[in-house]
């Protein structure tokens, strides 16, 4: 009788060892972005959402520039926006996601609309903010921190009359008291590096 309960009970994990839960919409940064790893393809993402759920496209890059990628249930509250390696010529591996859906939920509390004390707290440390008003305005650079290398962050102030000290090409602390009085909050679309 213990012999066929333990064949049961190994049966039944064997069932049930490649259920996933679809419905996943954890990000763990460095590791996953709900049930995408890094080094997926395009053909994993099909296979783990539905091919019907992943439309191949451009995605709008610096500058103006569109780049290959995808989105992974456009329009919904999950949406992703999927930046194939650029240097993958054979197949489309996944680089960056950009988290466009509210639906998504960083492990370690990150979300849209977060001051720069939130963000700092996250990173263990102060980081750099690119001066305002410029293509690459308001991006964060988490050197050293937690976040160096896993996410990529923009943030735009939420008051007006900013000074000019905040705008151009040039680097400030998250310390700075200026900035603070900016306001800056995170903008929605954030990017985690797959790679």
């Amino acid at each position: 009788m213990h012999r066929i309960l333990t064949c049961l009970l190994l049966f039944t994990a064997f069932l049930h060892a490649d259920e996933v839960d679809h419905k996943d919409n954890l990000i763990v940064l460095g590791k996953r972005v709900g049930l995408i790893k890094p080094g997926m393809t395009a053909t994993d993402i099909e296979h783990a959402y539905g091919k019907q759920n992943l439309k191949l496209q451009k995605i709008p890059g610096a500058e103006g520039e569109e780049i290959d990628g995808a989105k992974l249930f456009e329009g919904t509250d999950r949406e992703l926006e999927i930046v194939w390696d650029p240097d993958t010529d054979k197949k489309q591996v996944v680089f960056d996601i950009r988290v466009m859906g509210k639906a998504w939920k960083f492990d370690n509390g990150l979300k849209s609309g977060m001051t720069v004390v939130e963000i700092e707290k996250i990173n263990g440390k102060p980081f750099k903010i690119a001066g305002f008003d410029w293509d690459y305005g308001g991006y964060a650079n988490f050197e050293g921190g937690k976040l160096d290398g896993k996410v990529s962050i923009r943030f735009s102030p939420s008051t007006e009359n900013v000074p000019e000290y905040l705008s151009g090409d040039k680097q400030l602390s998250s310390t700075d008291k200026q900035l603070r009085a900016a306001k800056p909050l995170v903008d929605e679309g954030i990017s985690v590096f797959m790679k």
